[in-house]
């Protein structure tokens, strides 16, 4: 078994990124660099490795995501552990990221709502140490990888808080937040409309379905929101959530509905992927 040979499997399984994915799995298996495995791709791999290997594809082939199979995805320059508790990082978060912490002041608070791996809060408290950050999350297995991730990533000392709670009930937000302000409020939240669930690639059907779609048009825990957490911002404060490439129009109207204007940020594809507001009074 070469590196070759793995990419030519994971191609005929239909996986588009192929040649990548093999050097990964390949890396996993061996411990070597890309850069090492460069230059004998066509060299057989050590019988142990191999082994590593075909249990690996076993279970990529029937498209189950790469992440969840490893167990570890980069983000932000940082590698967080993921389970099929969570959402896999993706690389078109990160502009959502990259915005908390250009608009979050010194000693600033930030809050990531349903926060999934923890990706958002995490890597914001890794590159602003001076934040106060906190993460919420529905659901307690999330939660877990999330506090995996924090210890993992920021050591024993972290300025992190975790709350389990609904981002979209205003009953939550008032219990967990009637005297504080935040600085930057950012959320990725569920936005896939259920019609859209059905045209979704194989590996999306691992990924935890509530953490995808709303269950209806995609819009319902985005509107909430914006409605509820405005009243949580600072003045000067900041509102930013992710949303669907087809949501832009949509989102930029529930936020001009609240009074503010909306900003807006496309992703690595061009397509409108964050939209953002500031709370001026």
């Amino acid at each position: 078994m070469t590196v070759d040979s793995i990419a030519a499997e994971l191609f005929a399984a239909g996986i588009e990124d192929a040649e990548n994915e093999a050097f990964i799995i390949a890396s996993c298996a061996t411990g070597r660099s890309k850069a090492q495995l460069l230059a004998s791709r066509r060299d057989e791999l050590p019988a142990r490795a191999a082994s590593d290997v075909r249990e690996i594809l076993r279970r990529r082939v029937l498209r189950e995501p790469l992440q969840y199979i490893i167990g570890e995805w980069d983000f932000m320059g940082l590698t967080y552990s993921v389970s099929n508790s969570c959402l896999i990082p993706r690389a078109d978060t990160e502009i959502l990221c990259e915005t908390a912490i250009a608009h979050l002041p010194q000693g600033g608070r930030l809050l990531d709502l349903c926060c999934g791996s923890g990706c958002i809060g995490i890597s914001v408290a890794k590159k602003r140490p001076d934040a106060d950050v906190t993460l919420l999350e529905l659901y307690s297995d999330a939660m877990d990888v999330a506090r995996t991730n924090a210890r993992r990533l920021l050591g024993g000392t972290y300025g992190i808080s975790f709350i389990i709670a609904d981002a979209a009930s205003e009953t939550d937000a008032a219990e967990h937040f009637s005297h504080v302000k935040f600085d930057v409020i950012v959320s990725n939240p569920p936005y896939v409309s259920v019609d859209e669930m059905e045209q979704l690639e194989p590996e999306l059907s691992y990924e935890p379905r509530h953490a995808l779609t709303d269950g209806g048009n995609g819009m319902s825990i985005i509107r909430s929101i914006l409605r509820i957490y405005c009243g949580y911002l600072t003045v000067g404060g900041m509102l930013a959530v992710e949303h669907g490439a087809s949501q832009g129009n949509a989102v930029a109207d529930e936020v001009r509905a609240l009074g503010f204007e909306p900003q807006q940020l496309c992703d690595l594809s061009g397509h409108q992927r964050v939209t953002f507001f500031y709370k001026y009074a």
